[in-house]
């Protein structure tokens, strides 16, 4: 549509050329000059030679309807990128917590199965066993709701790649987070559409200013009117010419409303540029900061998992070599240590979606 109201406002920049056949019959008519009526074949070339640069605002504001449209279009083309990139994050969350959590079962599993043996030897109370049998089952039903999530996260991201009813898709694997980016606001397609919407704005004042100036019109015409096209036609093949420069006097404030209308237009998209100038900025320095909090947090996992897994460890060999562990003390070490390893998924995805959301508001994303 931008671009049809392009052709439209350039369309005045050339020449019109129309043509007109007529043939009217009527009373009153002197059959000496007018055959009984009127007769008339017309080529008429229209042309408006100076305007004060009316015609070339108009265009210039369509133009920048036209490229504010064109970034309108790379924006939502980069928002599906966005969606598609936190999805597969996503998906890739569920994978992880998906395989720790199977990796958690097989060792309580074997827990379960050193337990009974130990009960059965006396060395272990049958409340040790349902402990643990319960810890067992309570890791096998949060190992059933990731699965749910994975599906869940697959269907997303395969609707959203073209690959619907996947309910299981297979992804590469990554490691790590990436840096913060950086970058400049100006890059940002939604600044430069608000941009466009100023500019077209302003060319529209101009348009309105320059209809209270002079139109210089000219208009050529080549034909016949009357009952002896043949004797029009030889003298200088019927042609004629007319020139009219028109002005406005007096439009009861016509013009002047179609001034402050632009103004207003214009006062409005720079109010809408602010605007989104400002929740560009605040939705970056949010994400700056889930960014850090995510990172310190897995700083802070990283030098508690080995702690919490040596705590787990000395629990477990103290309550296998008949100490004063109990099983109670054993599965609330482990039970922290893996709660502190199904953490880092979740703050993994923190980081990266808070990387992708950046990237998206500075532009960087095509």
């Amino acid at each position: 549509m931008s671009v049809g109201h392009v052709r439209e406002q350039r369309a005045p920049l050339f020449p019109t050329l129309a043509s007109g056949v007529e043939y009217y019959q009527g009373p009153g008519y002197n059959p000496v000059i007018t055959n009984k009526g009127l007769s008339a074949a017309l080529l008429t070339l229209d042309y408006t030679a100076w305007d004060w640069g009316r015609r070339q605002a108009r265009l210039r504001a369509a133009e920048y309807v036209l490229e504010a449209s064109r970034l309108g279009v790379a924006a939502a083309r980069a928002q599906i990128v966005f969606d598609t990139t936190v999805a597969y994050f996503d998906l890739l969350r569920a994978h992880d917590a998906q395989k720790d959590l199977q990796g958690s079962l097989r060792r309580l599993e074997r827990y379960v199965a050193t337990i009974e043996s130990l009960k059965n030897s006396g060395r272990a109370i049958a409340s040790d066993v349902l402990k643990v049998r319960t810890a067992r089952n309570s890791t096998e039903l949060a190992l059933d709701m990731a699965r749910g999530n994975s599906e869940r996260a697959s269907a997303t991201l395969g609707s959203l790649i073209g690959m619907p009813n996947q309910s299981e898709l297979d992804i590469a694997p990554i490691t790590g987070v990436m840096a913060k980016p950086v970058g400049d606001l100006a890059q940002s397609a939604v600044i430069q559409a608000a941009r466009r919407a100023i500019l077209s704005a302003t060319s529209q004042i101009k348009v309105a200013k320059a209809e209270r100036l002079p139109t210089l019109q000219l208009a050529l015409t080549t034909g016949f009117l009357g009952i002896d096209p043949r004797n029009t036609i030889n003298r200088n093949g019927g042609a004629s010419y007319d020139g009219v420069v028109s002005m406005p006097i007096f439009d009861g404030g016509l013009i002047r409303s179609h001034i402050d209308q632009a103004k207003a237009k214009e006062h409005s998209a720079i109010a809408q540029a602010r605007q989104a100038e400002y929740l560009i900025t605040r939705r970056i320095a949010d994400a700056s900061l889930r960014y850090d909090e995510a990172m310190r947090q897995l700083d802070i996992l990283s030098r508690a998992q080995p702690t919490a897994d040596d705590a787990f460890a000395l629990s477990w060999t103290r309550f296998l070599g008949g100490g004063t562990a109990t099983m109670l003390e054993v599965l609330d070490s482990y039970q922290t240590a893996e709660q502190l390893r199904l953490q880092r998924p979740d703050q993994e995805f923190a980081a990266r979606e808070a990387v992708a959301e950046t990237n998206l508001l500075y532009g960087h994303i095509q």
